[in-house]
Parts: C-alpha cells; sequence; structure tokens
C-alpha cells in the first residue's frame, strides 16, 4: 500500500470516529471501543486504528486513559490554525444578502482570505448542513442563522470537534460561538433621539409579535422604555418573509390606532414601507423611521438605520482571526455594531 493509499485510509477510519461523536455513537466522555474492535468494525489493521487515533488525540477529540482505554474528551476552545478559507453558511433569499456577501467578500480578499458560499438544503437540518461542512476539512464557519433553528449541543460538539464558528445577524448567545450583529439598542434611542429633536410628542411602534427572535426582542424592550404599551403594535411573524403580503385591514387597523401619533417607528424597513404607503393613501401624517434601509423607503420619508456591513464583516473575519489566534484561550464574545443613519433622509427632513 503507497503511503498516499495509507493516508486516505486513516483518515477515512478518523472521519468516521469523528461521525460517531457527533452522533453520539461515542457520548463525549465515553469510552470509545477497543483497537481491535475498531478494527474488526471498519475493516482495517490495529495500525491504521492507531494512526488515526494519533491524529484524533492531537487534536485534543480524544484523550488515551492509562488502563481503561480511549474516551471521547471535546475541548470546547477554539481551535489555533491557518484561516485561508471561511464557509459562509447564509439564507441567499434575505434582502440584505447581497450587501453584505459583497461586504465580506471585500475584507476577505484584503487579507487573502477564501470566501465559499453554502444554502442550506431545504430538505436538510442544519446541524446536518454544518456536520457536511466540517467533513470536508472546512474549519472556520460564519452562519448567518435568521430563521433557521439551531441546537446549542450541536454547537457545542461541532466546537469541541475543532470547529472555529461566528454567528452573524443574532444576539444568540453561546460560550461555542461569536457573535456579531447591530447593535440594536443603540439604533432604537438614535431614531428615538431623532423624533425627540423633531418635538415629536406622541410616538408609536410597529414590530413583529415573534419574541423568540432576539432581535424582536431586544427592539421591542427598548422602545418600550419610552412608548407606552398601548401604542407599541405587533404583526404576526407568518408574514415576515413577504411583508408586503400583511393584509390591508391589519395595517389600517394599526394605523387607526396610532392616528393620534406625531411619529412611528418601526422595528424594520420591511415593515415601514406598506405601512407608510397605505398611511399616504389614507392621508395620515406622522414622521416615519425604521431601522434597515431599503429601496422605496427615501421617497415615503422614512427616515432610516442601514447597518454597516462592512465594519460588521470585518469584524466577523477579527473573531474568527482571534479565534485561530487564541486557541483554548479563546472566550465567546457578542460584538455589536452601530448602524449609521441616513444621512440624505436626514438631511431632507431638517430641510422640511
Amino acid at each position: 500500500m503507497g503511503n498516499a493509499e495509507e493516508q486516505n485510509l486513516y483518515e477515512s477510519v478518523k472521519r468516521q470516529i469523528c461521525r460517531n461523536i457527533y452522533k453520539e455513537i461515542y457520548p463525549d466522555g465515553s469510552l470509545i471501543p477497543s483497537e481491535r474492535k475498531l478494527s474488526e468494525e471498519f475493516g482495517v489493521s490495529r495500525v491504521t486504528i492507531r494512526k488515526a487515533l494519533k491524529l484524533l488525540e492531537e487534536e485534543h477529540i480524544i484523550e488515551r486513559v492509562q488502563g481503561s482505554g480511549t474516551r471521547v474528551a471535546l475541548e470546547y476552545g477554539a481551535r489555533q490554525g491557518k484561516m485561508e478559507i471561511i464557509t459562509l453558511v447564509a439564507p441567499a433569499q434575505n434582502t440584505f444578502f447581497s450587501k453584505f456577501i459583497d461586504a465580506f467578500q471585500t475584507a476577505a480578499e484584503e487579507k487573502d482570505i477564501l470566501i465559499l458560499y453554502k444554502q442550506k438544503p431545504q430538505n436538510m437540518s442544519l446541524e446536518k448542513c454544518l456536520y457536511q461542512i466540517y467533513d470536508k476539512n472546512l474549519r472556520n464557519v460564519v452562519l448567518w442563522l435568521e430563521d433557521m433553528e439551531l441546537s446549542m449541543d450541536a454547537l457545542r460538539k461541532l466546537r469541541g470537534l475543532g470547529m472555529n464558528i461566528v454567528l452573524f445577524d443574532t444576539t444568540f448567545r453561546s460560550n461555542f460561538a461569536d457573535a456579531v450583529c447591530l447593535d440594536n439598542g443603540d439604533a432604537i434611542r438614535e431614531l428615538l433621539a431623532y423624533f425627540r429633536n423633531e418635538q415629536c410628542q406622541k410616538i408609536g411602534y410597529v414590530g413583529w409579535d415573534e419574541k423568540q427572535v432576539r432581535s424582536v426582542s431586544v427592539r421591542e424592550a427598548e422602545v418600550k422604555k419610552e412608548i407606552a404599551e398601548e401604542q407599541c403594535m405587533t404583526i404576526p411573524w407568518e408574514y415576515h418573509k413577504n411583508p408586503d403580503a400583511v393584509p390591508t385591514e391589519i395595517i389600517e387597523s394599526c394605523l387607526w390606532k396610532l392616528r393620534f401619533c406625531d411619529a412611528v417607528l418601526y422595528s424594520v424597513a420591511e415593515l415601514a414601507i406598506p405601512f407608510e404607503k397605505r398611511a399616504k393613501e389614507l392621508e395620515l401624517h406622522h414622521k416615519a423611521a425604521a431601522i434597515d434601509d431599503l429601496p422605496g423607503a427615501e421617497e415615503l420619508g422614512i427616515l432610516t438605520i442601514e447597518q454597516d456591513f462592512h465594519k460588521m464583516a470585518e469584524q466577523v473575519i477579527d473573531c474568527l482571526s482571534r479565534q485561530n489566534r487564541k486557541g483554548s484561550k479563546w472566550k465567546a464574545k457578542t460584538f455589536m455594531v452601530s448602524g449609521n443613519i441616513n444621512r440624505r433622509m436626514f438631511d431632507a427632513s431638517n430641510r422640511n
């Protein structure tokens, strides 16, 4: 057997053992089968098994226990290594995907890093999708969850097996991944400050009703520090992928309840645009502001806060660089990046 063929063989065994660890056939802390049993199970020599186990030991995935055998011993710090390739797992249908991927690729190219993009197949779990990436020996991953579900246990195992992970556009906190997101509280405070500067006395709020999405809950909590409960309207989350489909009766009901407000703050521009279109048709006059900038917002007079995707992309790359550099000394952090107020709309508002 040639050296290359032999290496492929024990690398294959190593991958199969990792797969069994991920599936918890060999749970963390448990003893794995003996060399003899592994040899029989995988149909390879014990020499090949030893070489595979040596690799796993070097990667801090298993440890030999004198007199007891070999047990799974995952370490949950970062893994030191090179950062030549970053895999981005993200929903391409997201409104802001093209802006982020453009900024991300620009930031990566400045550091001679290749970006690979992966969209989760509709019929596949996110856990399986991420393991496929790991199985291809891709160890630096940026995950844009949006409304995809990921269990903390899967995140823990991926980290323990050696994957460096950054969660993008989420305030989801974990000991196993850094997170980079918009500073939602700061964005709400800045828009409220704009309304106060414009002498607005009564402010209404329109947002989503899904409190499990942390950006939604953080924005609403910040708003309710200054806006009364009865002036806060929530829209069913089922429409978040297509806000234009929000029924007219829901829009009109909310606008009617807020008809005495001289300003309305929207949690996202996707909601602001259909609501403000209808407000204009109903000849309701109030100032409007929203987080995120979309085509059509400026024409409707909606002041917006734009996410700074270039700063966010740079922060994501810096997080992965820190993980690769610090290794076991790494500790997970959440990095919040301030947005930028749309100056053109701001200046137009001041002129008016």
